[in-house]
């Protein structure tokens, strides 16, 4: 599970305040270290830019997360996973969500009911074996 502070909890928390009654989504910015535990320095959100019921999906801007890891690179920063809110719904990964999973990206997804974060839970999919014949 990735580690945060307080202060990233609190950006994330509003952000999912702010979008309800859709989904809101975000990028965790941070490190990995050599155990492959995260450390999440920062968030940024982004626009969902699902077309549609966006309280259900929601999706973000390819170019925007190419971009950032260009802005990031120099700094020793990495995406190290993505955020989003589920809108009256429980903090557990969708079918949609396990889908479209990276593996070793954390996912945090907030619960939000009546407009209040009430729940959040932390996902992480693990990396496949390396092919060792190549």
């Amino acid at each position: 599970m990735a580690k945060y502070s307080k202060n990233i909890y609190e950006q994330m928390v509003l952000a999912a305040k702010k979008a309800y009654p859709n989904e809101c989504c975000g990028i965790l910015v941070g490190k990995k270290s050599e155990q492959s535990e995260t450390e999440v320095t920062e968030i940024r959100e982004a626009e969902n830019q699902f077309q549609g019921q966006k309280a259900v999906h929601f999706k973000i801007d390819p170019l925007y997360l190419y971009h950032l890891e260009q802005e990031l690179d120099p700094r020793g920063l990495e995406i190290v996973g993505i955020y989003h809110s589920h809108p009256d719904c429980p903090a557990i990964l969708s079918k949609e969500d396990e889908k479209y999973m990276v593996p070793g990206l954390e996912y945090v997804i907030m619960s939000v009911q009546n407009g209040e974060v009430v729940d959040v839970k932390s996902y992480k999919k693990a990396m496949p074996p390396l092919n060792r014949n190549n």
